[in-house]
């Protein structure tokens, strides 16, 4: 059993001392893309290469794979590529053989490289100025709500990346927020929620909650009339409508019946089913909210002018 464990270590020696050709997959890194672009097109992380080498060589790869990969310079084979008007640009891999060779150790010849064709899809890198967006979720104690709308500082921001993700944006959101009990105004410092292949102006931006205690408010509006024509009149029954709405403490003060229109339109007479025309609320101050109005229709009189 010696004599024949020794016979087979020389005779493993002798088969790894001979020349055998084989496939491996080797790292491969691609550098010098153009700053004026980007990628949108994934590239392979390891390359199929057909190698000849030693045995004990490629035992020696097998049990300890390249710690390094090898290196790739668009530059040297691709000269136009930073065009703007150059959408992709076909590597073939046969061109870059002796670039490889040269990074691998020096008992390992590359035969042949696979995938033969790498394809680099660009896109040109632009910039757009873009509004921040809110990603909230709110609840308020009783008789507390929003008195106008979230708004963030800086209000927009430069973001660049490829152009075909850019044309089609419209925003950027703040990472999702959760705020329970909120029964006054709140200023947060948030990060933004990162898109990939995109870069921001600013990672963090301040957001502000303007939060307020709300009472209910009432009026009495006049209801007017579009769309009559000049030789008519034409009166309702009632004259006035009773609106009804939510309105900030703070704001109470600056809200009067005169900033409410709501109205009657002639044109919708000869559509009439009932003999009530029914009103409209055309126009209501920003700072109030969940309006209502009664009656929601009303009877009416048309009369020739004199």
């Amino acid at each position: 059993m010696v004599f024949v464990a020794i016979s087979a270590v020389f005779w493993l020696l002798n088969e790894l001392s001979n020349d055998y050709t084989t496939t491996i997959n080797y790292p491969v890194r691609f550098t010098n893309v153009p700053k004026n672009k980007i990628l949108v097109s994934d590239l392979p992380k390891k390359l199929t290469l057909n190698v000849k080498a030693y045995g004990y060589t490629l035992v020696r790869y097998k049990l300890s794979p390249a710690a390094f990969p090898v290196v790739i310079n668009l530059k040297e084979f691709g000269n136009n590529i930073a065009t703007p008007s150059v959408k992709q640009f076909r590597l073939q891999t046969r061109t870059i053989r002796q670039t490889i060779g040269k990074q691998m150790p020096n008992d390992i010849e590359v035969l042949d490289i696979y995938p033969d064709t790498i394809l680099f899809q660009f896109a040109n890198i632009i910039e757009k100025k873009v509004p921040i967006k809110a990603n909230v979720k709110m609840e308020f104690e009783d008789e507390c709500m929003l008195s106008g709308n979230i708004y963030f500082k800086p209000d927009s921001i430069i973001v660049k990346g490829p152009n075909t993700l850019i044309d089609t944006l419209s925003g950027i959101y703040g990472k999702f927020q959760k705020f329970d009990g909120l029964s006054k105004p709140l200023q947060r410092n948030i990060g933004l929620k990162e898109i990939h292949k995109l870069s921001f102006e600013k990672k963090r931006v301040v957001m502000y909650l303007p939060v307020s205690k709300f009472t209910q408010a009432n009026f009495e509006v006049t209801i007017q009339t579009k769309n009559l024509p000049d030789t008519l009149e034409l009166k309702t029954f009632p004259r006035l409508a009773k609106v009804t709405c939510l309105v900030a403490l703070d704001e109470y003060d600056k809200v009067d019946r005169k900033d409410f229109k709501i109205d009657v339109d002639y044109n919708d007479i000869e559509n009439l089913l009932s003999n009530k025309l029914g009103l409209n609320l055309e126009f209501a101050p920003s700072n109030v909210t969940n309006v209502t109005y009664f009656p929601e229709s009303v009877e009416f009189i048309i009369d020739k002018k004199p």
